[in-house]
């Protein structure tokens, strides 16, 4: 990072945060501006899950326990997401990608080797965000931890995978043909979730970006229990049905 200029670090910081990906983000906005500036001051001591929590998520520093409270934890998760989401569509400005490795809370800020290439990858999944096509607040919360729990399984998989910005609010959300967030899969999976008093039922396929014609499709229920033991059974369902189709269209 010494050789990259501090004002060119905060113009690619800039660029992200303007982005599709963190639209409707303002908590995950002050977040990656609070890990970037520290990393520029090269206050590494300031990126710990206690510190965050307190300047970022204004947790009281008297009471605030980070093993009861995981919120700094999952919120870089999915800060990840988002960052992966965003180079996923975007070259990095002037260059200088930002990432947030596995492990750290600290930004790696570097150029990389070469200019990324755009190809088509056939052995790549795109995962969109589950939509909620019922009118509850509990359905809608159980879709975000539900694409949650499947992206962690599709990765565990099938280990190439992309997701698409968590302000998406479907597969052509401002994007006919969905070309600039799948123009780098080949295969996309898309999902919906309905609810009724006896079930919940999962609605997926896969779809060939390049033909933009779905390839499979299937349904999976559960009973109406909105916790974390439905949303990993259903993940797990929908994971094991999609292994042997997406390896026999490789």
């Amino acid at each position: 990072m010494n050789e990259i200029e501090e004002n060119q670090i905060r113009e690619a910081c800039d660029a992200i945060l303007e982005s599709d990906a963190f639209a409707k983000a303002h908590r995950m906005k002050r977040l990656f501006r609070f890990l970037v500036e520290q990393a520029v001051a090269g206050e590494n001591r300031n990126t710990n899950e206690h510190t965050i929590g307190i300047e970022v998520f204004d947790r009281e520093a008297s009471a605030y326990m980070p093993g009861e409270d995981p919120i700094v934890r999952v919120q870089i998760g999915r800060l990840r997401q988002r960052l992966d989401a965003y180079y996923a569509a975007h070259r990095p400005q002037g260059g200088i990608e930002i990432r947030i490795p596995v492990g750290s809370y600290m930004p790696v800020i570097h150029r990389p080797a070469s200019p990324p290439e755009d190809p088509v990858h056939p052995n790549r999944l795109m995962v969109q965000p589950v939509q909620c096509i019922a009118e509850r607040v509990d359905g809608h919360a159980f879709a975000r931890g539900l694409y949650e729990e499947l992206v962690n399984q599709l990765f565990r998989a099938f280990g190439d995978v992309l997701v698409a910005p968590a302000s998406s609010a479907g597969p052509n959300a401002g994007d006919p043909g969905g070309t600039s967030q799948r123009g780098r899969s080949h295969h996309c999976v898309e999902s919906s979730l309905r609810i009724d008093t006896e079930r919940i039922r999962a609605s997926i396929r896969l779809v060939d970006s390049s033909l933009k014609r779905i390839t499979w499709a299937r349904h999976f229920d559960c009973s109406v229990h909105f916790g974390i033991q439905q949303q990993e059974e259903l993940a797990t369902s929908i994971c094991s049905a999609l292994k042997p189709v997406f390896s026999s269209l490789k």
